[in-house]
């Protein structure tokens, strides 16, 4: 079973990546296979976080869309270099396939064959230099004659002789072999004598074929005509020696994601298409028509719900959960789902009452992360979103770890509030969210820091970066908080035609774009909502 994931927001912050890592842990604690991912690169004070506890990173995703590895069915058929052609059409009329994957003794791909590929072998065929332009075993010659060893020791491996009629006994060598009746009287000890490698005796059911002691041959009996038996011999020959090596073909790999092969394979001039595995070994083969079922990727939404903050793809995803402590804003499922949203300032708040209500401790690393995150939200629980049950949480937390949590914390939000190393692009973007205010498209982003006037020092490099990201993703307005954590406050940049709700909704005026908000140090509780009262009265 595949393990459910569990993922907070796009460009996260410290609760969005300890919330999922905890609530992986307590599901799979319960049973339920889970896997924390992330939607985006670690802040700096994340890293501090992870580093500090040991633990790493989770796996970065930016889309649960289906993949060939999500397809209900794939045909699993397939034809070794070393089958037989009749083998092989035999397989492709019993699974009314034009075409299949041939593979190797380990399984991986080296070609395709098509049915016109041995169709018109079958025209060019003659016995007289079969084994001479194509190559087959022993074991297949055995197979499809479906023979019965009468005397001697069967070879194994690759035929090497020449194939020779009743009637060119003259010419037997070493090696051969002779396909004959058992009407030739004494022809058997004549071919044995020249050094035939195997004699094909065509009988009648009641025939009787003495056995040879003491011979260098195979005698081998075929319940079959003459005629019939160089017939299904030319029917022997490998794939291997007919394979079309300089053709083409589409193949794709099982992590492929079906919205980007759909397009290729309706394009193609193959119907079936081979998909190897992440070793390069065959995984199957599929038609257009297999696209059509999948099984959606099941997932878990913590510290976020609005689809423009979450994986894309998201609708082709499952959501089982959501555990949140945002407003929900035009939250549609195709399905029932679990629910657990409360007015905290912290969704790993949540996610330890849920700890406390299964009856299962977190482990160290667990309890450090969840008291990081609320810690981190909460701003040392200096910001208006923080409640009792916050506080009471992160109380308990530190119980479990024994240590001072107020100068971890502080040393925490330093460690993550140094800018000067990022990029102006980093800045606006390690906490952006996007918002639709009135029918507005508006982009909030977010960071906490001790030094505002050296972010500020950039603001002609962070105006740049804003302007191109309202001119590529349509943003009416592009607001930036710089949020200084000593004195509760936060700087803000606007842009954009709509720039103005920052004016409307505090009662401010922009100045060079900026103004100061004192006491303004939550985007949920204090920025947000200020701005969403302005843009209905526009």
């Amino acid at each position: 079973m595949d393990s459910v994931l569990v993922f907070g927001h796009k460009n996260p912050d410290t609760d969005s990546i300890c919330s999922a890592i905890a609530y992986a842990e307590l599901k799979n604690k319960l049973g339920q296979k889970s896997q924390a991912v992330r939607l985006g690169a670690l802040s700096k004070e994340t890293e501090f976080v992870l580093n500090h506890f040991s633990l790493e990173a989770p796996e970065l995703i930016d889309t649960v869309r289906p993949q060939i590895s999500d397809l209900t069915h794939l045909e699993k058929e397939v034809i070794y270099v070393n089958d037989s052609l009749k083998s092989a059409l035999d397989l492709m009329i019993k699974e009314n396939f034009s075409s299949l994957p041939v593979v190797n003794e380990e399984r991986r791909l080296v070609g395709m064959i098509h049915v016109s590929d041995i169709a018109n072998t079958y025209l060019e065929l003659d016995h007289s230099d079969l084994f001479d332009n194509y190559t087959t075993l022993y074991e297949n010659l055995k197979d499809i004659l479906k023979g019965e060893i009468v005397s001697g020791n069967y070879p194994s491996g690759i035929i090497t002789g020449k194939l020779k009629a009743a009637s060119e006994i003259d010419s037997v060598t070493d090696g051969d072999i002779v396909v004959t009746t058992t009407l030739i009287e004494g022809a058997v000890e004549r071919y044995i004598a020249a050094g035939a490698r195997v004699i094909i005796i065509c009988a009648n059911e009641n025939d009787v074929i003495s056995p040879r002691k003491d011979v260098n041959c195979a005698i081998m009996r075929v319940n079959k005509s003459l005629f019939k038996t160089f017939r299904l011999i030319t029917q022997s020959v490998s794939i291997s020696s007919i394979m079309p090596h300089n053709k083409k073909f589409y193949q794709f790999k099982e992590d492929d994601f079906l919205h980007e092969i759909k397009d290729m394979m309706k394009e193609a001039d193959q119907t079936n298409f081979p998909v190897v595995d992440r070793e390069g070994k065959i995984y199957g083969t599929i038609r257009s028509k297999n696209l059509i079922n999948f099984t959606r990727k099941k997932v878990v939404l913590v510290d976020h719900n609005e689809k423009s903050q979450s994986v894309d793809g998201i609708d082709d995803a499952r959501i089982l959960e959501v555990v949140d402590h945002h407003k929900f804003g035009n939250f549609e499922t195709n399905e029932p789902l679990l629910i657990r949203a409360e007015t905290v300032g912290c969704s790993s708040t949540i996610i330890f009452n849920l700890y406390k209500e299964e009856g299962i401790s977190p482990s160290r690393e667990s309890a450090g992360i969840m008291l990081s995150a609320i810690l981190s939200d909460t701003l040392l629980f200096k910001s208006p979103t923080c409640t009792e049950k916050d506080v009471k949480a992160a109380k308990e937390l530190a119980e479990i770890l024994d240590f001072d949590y107020k100068k971890y914390g502080m040393d925490m939000l330093i460690a993550g509030t140094s800018l000067g190393e990022n990029s102006p692009l980093e800045i606006i973007t390690m906490d952006m969210k996007e918002f639709k205010m009135s029918g507005l498209s508006v982009a909030v982003a977010q960071v906490n820091t001790v030094d505002v006037k050296g972010t500020l020092d950039k603001q002609e490099d962070l105006e740049n970066e804003m302007k191109q990201m309202i001119s590529e993703n349509g943003y009416d307005a592009f607001i930036l908080a710089i949020t200084d954590i000593i004195n509760a406050g936060s700087q803000v940049i606007a842009l954009g035609h709509w720039a103005s709700l920052v004016e409307n909704g505090f009662n401010t005026k922009l100045e060079n774009n900026s103004a100061w908000l004192e006491g303004v140090v939550s985007r949920k509780k204090q920025l947000v909502p200020f701005l969403m009262a302005a843009s209905q009265s526009i």
